[in-house]
């Protein structure tokens, strides 16, 4: 019997290339969303100091000066926060449609193996059987055989 061949090898290997391609670009998304992130807790935490620099300003009498200062650029603070949200929000959807795209390659590309799995196990018991019926017939020549001699 002929050895196993998945006819479809080239969509499988066609489908395995767009997974990986697929996980390239989820790759990037995610490293700029993680970038987006990383900027917004940098100035969450400016935000944070920022803060605890007027409370202490407050409870020190600081001039008026400083606190104006720190004032202004606590604006200034939530004002970039403010417009880093938009971006957050827009790379969290990039990733999360890429991530959807990879799964979809994914599931296509398992569907293929599984089919090609399926009809390799088909091609196995098909070439068991072939293989039992080889050597039960060579059991029945050699009874057949041996039974002539005897008579």
């Amino acid at each position: 019997m002929k050895p196993f061949r998945f006819k479809l090898k080239t969509v499988l290997e066609v489908r395995a290339n767009e997974e990986a391609q697929a996980g390239e670009v989820y790759a990037q998304a995610q490293a700029h969303l993680e970038e987006a992130l990383s900027f917004k807790r940098a100035v969450e935490e400016a935000v944070e100091g920022n803060l605890t620099a007027c409370q202490q300003a407050f409870a020190g009498q600081a001039a008026t000066g400083t606190l104006a200062h720190l004032q202004t650029a606590l604006r200034e603070l939530r004002g970039q926060l403010s417009q880093l949200e938009p971006v957050v929000a827009e790379r969290q959807t990039e990733t999360d449609a890429k991530w959807q795209e990879l799964l979809t390659a994914r599931r296509r590309r398992e569907a293929l193996e599984k089919m090609r799995d399926e009809q390799q196990a088909a091609h196995d018991r098909e070439l068991a059987r072939t293989e039992q019926q080889a050597i039960d017939e060579m059991v029945l020549l050699r009874e057949a055989g041996g039974f002539a001699q005897k008579c």
